[in-house]
């Protein structure tokens, strides 16, 4: 979920008038910078990110035009999670520097677990899952440090033994597992949020 603070109920009353530019510059306050954040953890450039912000708020003009009952804060920061988190998978999907490599894919599919894939076809989980999948590394990567993510790299991905990657980087046998550990751990936890944010899959 977007972090952001508390809208005032009253702004998205006054926001059906598009022409009010003192409201959405509120909202745009509100949740520009939270979108933005959300974007850049989730691996996104500044620009990508800045595109997100452009579509969202023009979805939002849309929808706020044709809801009929006052929508609440809360309802909005789902909404708003739901359109931007979609934003960013699109540009996973177009974007070819997003992708995994098919052996890091295989790697991170092995980290989560594989959700039923309900009436859609097989074919079309399985792109759309990629695309989590490479969206829950880059959230991932981004709780841990510079050098972390490196010792981690150079363990789970690179394939160099514990011994080794212990010898590059000065520390011990036992941090590098745990911080594979933990890595893999907070892909696990990322993926599942994504699920539970309910994001209408390509």
């Amino acid at each position: 979920m977007i972090e952001a603070p508390t809208t005032n109920a009253q702004w998205l009353t006054a926001a059906k008038d598009l022409t009010d530019d003192t409201t959405w510059k509120q909202l745009s306050e509100t949740y520009r910078l939270p979108i933005l954040k959300h974007c850049a953890n989730s691996g996104l450039t500044p620009a990508e990110a800045e595109e997100v912000v452009q579509e969202t708020f023009a979805q939002l003009a849309i929808q706020i035009g044709k809801t009929t009952e006052p929508w609440e804060a809360p309802s909005l920061r789902a909404w708003l999670t739901d359109v931007v988190n979609r934003h960013i998978i699109d540009h996973h999907k177009n974007n070819t520097a997003h992708r995994l490599p098919e052996q890091l894919q295989a790697m991170v599919q092995e980290w989560v677990e594989s959700q039923d894939g309900g009436e859609s076809s097989h074919a079309e989980r399985a792109e759309a899952e990629s695309h989590l999948w490479a969206l829950s590394l880059h959230r991932a990567r981004n709780q841990f440090s510079a050098q972390h993510w490196q010792i981690f790299d150079a363990y789970a991905i690179q394939g160099l033994t514990s011994k080794k990657v212990s010898e590059l980087f000065n520390t011990s046998h036992f941090n590098v597992r745990l911080i594979a550990h933990r890595m893999k751990k907070m892909v696990r936890q990322t993926y599942n949020q994504l699920l539970k944010e309910e994001i209408h899959l390509p």
